[in-house]
């Protein structure tokens, strides 16, 4: 008892006259039993190894004091943990859970210094040992990898978690090949000969970009090396030149099934598609089906094309890039001839398609679209770039008179505006080239667009009968009408038959639009307006003779070089839809010369727009306009 209370003195005293040990430094008996490490005054251990009579061994800091901590991103953290553990999966994954071969890199080895802080923090900063890692129970290998061996086994860890864990043995026994490089053109059972490829070629550079100059091939491009510049251009102008129709139609389903892999499935944009795109949309009429159309999704995957690739205007950052301190675009470069056509003519055809067919709106005209424009006409490579600038400023007048039209509340913009449109189309016809004064392709285009600018001036509310004072501004409009029609069907037929071949499909329904529009201006029933003089200037069963007997013509010409097909040609159909309107219209006609004048007047009602005694025409009437288009392409026209 007296030993004891004079320990219990003394520990008293020390405790008073000891000082404790600073924070982390305690020696390695206090801080393994978690006691309050006190050294002794006077003396160099503290009060518990001198009272317990052990070595008193001062600890060793692992403690960084006054520093500041090396900042390691969460990104480098990640990528540590994911070493670690694929170097403990390989390791693990050997044969019966051995250790890996000297040639193997081990776990240590292979782990860099960072991961060892993330190892580490499994056990905490304030240990002092560190804790070992939890090792994977060691894992079977397949044995449907090791011949002999029948018996099913456990799967290896790296198999279920992908190729990338996948352990370096077992890749050399099975190594994966590497992914095929995907197809440049579609996959097709028919492919072209290389008489075929280049007839093909000189069938579309002679004849098909005299209507739509979208692209520019030298003399020296050759379909060899098209093919390997452009080869899904290549495929579509093989397959819109193809004299079969039936190999035709089946490229026609190679190429939709192409696009639909590439920009659907692998999200890929590149100019070659766009250029390919333009060329099927462009002639439709060689491919499209009345059950299934889909010019209008053609149009909208062309537009989708025009904004990824940045060819409408320069990408400016959206607001998001500048919280993430990252670029989403490139820098701007300046765009290549290529890409100025691209865009200008996918404007050109989503625009005609759009008036055509009242459903999508064509692809929105920007500043940009306009600096090429000019940069086009100023730096012109070849004669087609003339008419590509040409054709675009008409359409552009077109394209006002589609909004004027759509904002304007009884659907008839005012005469003024009517006026100013007409002047400008004026203005681009006598600024035309010299080499485009009488090109018959850019002449039509303007005589149509005079159309279009007329009926929206008879599409005005008429003035009520009751006034005994004419509509001479709507007579005036109905003659220019009539006389627009002349003139379209006059460089029409001015046209040799076998240039039919390489008409765009916007063509034909410019076509399609003068021959409804001749018809009511025939038929129109109105005191004011001659009827008979109408057809002495411009007879409309003469105009379909005229037509039949160019189709005629293209088709016994394309029937001799194909030979003998399932499907019919589509020139043999627009023969047959001729046949079927003629003999339609020719009853009426004949029943307006006689005296039975109702009959007649019934039978328009079904062309003009609910209403016979204005001419208010629509190209179309079915409720899905793209199918009724398509079924003049696509439809038994046998009476």
């Amino acid at each position: 008892m007296e030993t004891a209370s004079l320990s219990s003195t003394t520990t008293t005293n020390s405790s008073i006259n000891g000082m404790p040990a600073p924070y982390g430094r305690a020696c390695t008996n206090c801080a393994r039993a978690k006691c309050r490490c006190i050294y002794r005054t006077g003396g160099t251990d503290c009060e518990r190894c001198h009272r317990l009579r052990k070595e008193c061994t001062p600890s060793v800091s692992v403690r960084k004091r006054n520093g500041k901590r090396t900042h390691v991103s969460r990104a480098a953290q990640l990528e540590a943990k994911l070493e670690d553990l694929v170097s403990l999966l390989r390791h693990q994954a050997g044969p019966g859970g051995k250790a890996s071969s000297p040639g193997e890199p081990s776990i240590a080895s292979s782990t860099p210094a960072l991961s060892a802080h993330s190892a580490s923090s499994v056990a905490g900063d304030n240990s002092p040992h560190a804790v070992p890692i939890a090792v994977l129970p060691p894992q079977m290998p397949d044995c449907a990898s090791i011949p002999g061996k029948g018996r099913p086994t456990p799967v290896a860890r790296g198999t279920l978690l992908g190729s990338v864990f996948e352990p370096q043995d077992m890749r050399a026994r099975s190594p994966t090949p590497p992914p095929a490089e995907p197809p440049a053109i579609p996959f097709c059972t028919y492919q072209p000969s290389p008489f075929e490829a280049a007839d093909g070629l000189l069938t579309f550079r002679k004849y098909m970009l005299i209507f739509l100059p979208f692209v520019y091939l030298p003399s020296n491009m050759t379909e060899e090396r098209l093919r390997k510049t452009y080869p899904f251009l290549w495929f579509s102008i093989m397959t819109v030149t193809s004299k079969n129709v039936d190999r035709r139609l089946v490229m026609s389903e190679s190429v939709k099934k192409f696009i639909a892999q590439k920009m659907v499935m692998e999200h890929e944009k590149s100019l070659d598609l766009l250029f390919g795109l333009l060329v099927i949309m462009g002639w439709t009429h060689y491919h499209i089906k009345r059950e299934k159309p889909i010019l209008s999704l053609l149009a909208s995957l062309a537009k989708s094309l025009v904004f990824d690739l940045g060819l409408n205007k320069v990408p400016s950052e959206p607001y998001i890039s500048a919280c993430l301190k990252t670029a989403f675009h490139p820098p701007p470069r300046e765009k290549t001839m290529e890409e100025r056509r691209a865009v200008l003519a996918c404007f050109l055809l989503t625009s005609q398609i759009s008036h055509s067919l009242k459903r999508l709106d064509a692809l929105t005209w920007t500043s940009h679209m306009e600096e090429s424009l000019q940069f086009l006409t100023q730096r012109r490579e070849w004669e087609g770039d003339d008419l590509l600038v040409a054709q675009v400023k008409i359409q552009l007048i077109v394209e006002q008179l589609n909004r004027a039209i759509s904002q304007s509340l009884d659907n008839a913009p005012p005469s003024y505006y009517l006026s100013a449109l007409h002047t400008q189309l004026t203005n681009i016809k006598t600024q035309l080239p010299s080499h485009l004064q009488q090109n018959d392709t850019i002449l039509s285009h303007i005589s149509y667009t005079e159309l279009a600018i007329h009926e929206a001036a008879v599409a005005k509310p008429r003035i009520p009968p009751t006034t005994t004072v004419p509509d001479l501004q709507r007579y005036a409009a109905m003659e220019a009408c009539l006389n627009a029609i002349k003139d379209w069907f006059d460089r029409h037929f001015s046209i040799p038959s076998y240039v039919y071949i390489g008409m765009t499909f916007s063509y034909w329904c410019h076509m399609a639009h003068c021959l409804l529009s001749l018809y009511s201006l025939s038929v129109l029933d109105d005191p004011s307006w001659d009827r008979r003089a109408v057809r002495n200037k411009l007879d409309l069963l003469r105009i379909c003779d005229q037509l039949k007997l160019g189709f005629e013509e293209v088709s016994a010409k394309r029937r001799l070089d194909s030979g003998p097909t399932i499907e019919e040609d589509g020139f043999t159909k627009f023969n047959m839809m001729l046949r079927t309107m003629k003999s339609g219209w020719s009853a009426e006609l004949a029943a307006i010369d006689g005296v039975d004048l109702s009959q007649a007047h019934s039978s328009a009602e079904q062309y003009l727009d609910g209403n016979s005694n204005e001419l208010n025409l629509p190209l179309f009437h079915a409720e899905d306009p793209e199918a009724w288009m398509a079924g003049l392409f696509d439809m038994n026209w046998d009476p």
